[in-house]
């Protein structure tokens, strides 16, 4: 912040004080948002940031509006925005979080959300600005005083485009537009912009929860898997690191924290493909088995694309497997394969069926099919390796856990898979 005496003087005067102090802002301001970029990475959100010192130009320019404004008086005024900080990011829960870090890593002298005021049929400039003071260490460092002040800016992407399009068309130009077509065809600009940002927020937020519930399927799969197969010489008890438990319920907090209107639009109710597949699931990690195969069967008569049957066909077999109906868990698997042959998941499920059935010459054909498409699956792996142990074939076995272990170092499954083996070699 910097407070310009009133008449404004002469523009050479003004331009050697600019001079003077702009190196100065320039490096506690690049500083400031290095500082800001390392607390924002370490919440896990890498937007875009920009910084700039106001030129001179522009600071002459808002000085001559401001005093010929008609609610200007006295000899002096302050500009807030001298030096600023724009955070831009890709989605609006973005914004949300890192509205929280500022409020608690700055000393906030002001919060104001632009655009808070249009109506629906309006359009205008929408934005987040904080006032903060500039960190006492870095006033230390650079002997600047302690009342410095920065303006951040938060936008979202679409956001920061609509704000520099219509900076570039109505704020530096001077124009506004009174033909009511041109302004309507400019609130709708900005209202399609606006709904943009919600959509993508909400196909996030639909993936975020889609994640969670497949990590969490998949984790209820192999512990029926190695209830199964708890006789076979190369089962084992499947167990969790504290990291990788940590990290699936970040993951579960971060897909729970949705606003309301966006949650409900998306699970209950809907017939869409995406709503089914959330529900199904949904279920399916609840252990309603009946619901899931239910609802699995539904999205199966209403979408006729092979490679989505292939999908849902192996959702619903992992399901009937869950429940203990392996017949009809190896039929979907096996009309998973027959409607994409390209999908190896569709061999390696199938193969976890033949397994536990106890048919292991065609549970190897299966997993064999299916790293054949894709070697580098941990899961398909650490199976074969389990398979080959089973089987007697210790060198294979170990040759396949290292594969394993190269593509996720510290699982503990893979660990303890490995010592058995080595154990079993040294015999």
């Amino acid at each position: 912040m910097i407070t310009l005496k009133v008449p404004l003087g002469n523009r050479t005067d003004l331009r050697e004080w600019y001079n003077r102090v702009h190196n100065g802002y320039e490096k506690v301001l690049y500083q400031m948002q290095r500082e800001l970029s390392d607390i924002l990475a370490e919440g896990d959100i890498h937007p875009t940031i920009k910084y700039r010192v106001k030129t001179l130009e522009s600071l002459y320019e808002k000085a001559q509006r401001r005093v010929k404004s008609d609610d200007f008086s006295g000899d002096s005024f302050c500009v807030t925005d001298f030096i600023g900080i724009r955070i831009v990011c890709p989605f609006i829960e973005d914004i949300r979080h890192c509205e929280q870090i500022i409020d608690s890593t700055f000393d906030v002298v002001e919060r104001e959300q632009k655009g808070a005021e249009y109506g629906f049929q309006e359009f205008g400039y929408e934005s987040v600005h904080y006032l903060v003071k500039v960190p006492k260490h870095l006033c230390e460092v650079f002997n600047f005083g302690g009342s410095e002040i920065c303006e951040i800016q938060l936008r979202t992407i679409l956001q920061d485009a609509w704000a520099e399009v219509e900076h570039e068309l109505v704020y530096k130009a001077e124009f506004t537009p009174f033909d009511e077509p041109l302004r309507r065809k400019l609130a709708a600009l900005n209202a399609n912009l606006s709904l943009s940002d919600i959509v993508f927020q909400e196909i996030r937020d639909y993936q975020r929860q889609l994640h969670v519930q497949l990590k969490r399927r998949r984790r209820s799969f192999w512990a029926t898997v190695q209830e199964a197969t708890s006789g076979d010489p190369g089962s084992f008890a499947a167990r969790e690191t504290k990291a990788e438990k940590q990290k699936d319920d970040t993951a579960f907090s971060r897909a729970s924290d949705v606003p309301e209107e966006i949650a409900t639009s998306m699970i209950p109710g809907g017939d869409s493909v995406d709503n089914l597949l959330l529900r199904a699931l949904n279920a399916h990690n609840r252990r309603s088995f009946d619901e899931a195969v239910t609802l699995y069967t539904r999205i199966l008569e209403t979408d006729s694309r092979s490679a989505v049957r292939a999908v849902i066909h192996i959702h619903r077999g992992m399901a009937l497997f869950a429940s203990g109906d392996y017949d009809e868990a190896l039929s979907d698997f096996t009309r998973a394969v027959e409607q994409d042959a390209s999908n190896p998941k569709a061999y390696y499920y199938r193969g976890i069926v033949h397994r536990v059935r106890g048919d292991r010459t065609a549970a190897l054909r299966d997993f064999d099919d299916c790293l054949s498409r894709d070697p580098f699956q941990f899961d398909p792996l650490l199976s074969r390796s389990q398979l080959h142990f089973a089987m007697g074939d210790r060198e294979q076995a170990l040759a396949d856990c290292d594969a394993a272990i190269s593509l996720h170092p510290h699982s503990s499954r893979a660990g303890e898979l490995r010592a058995r083996i080595i154990e079993g070699m040294n015999l």
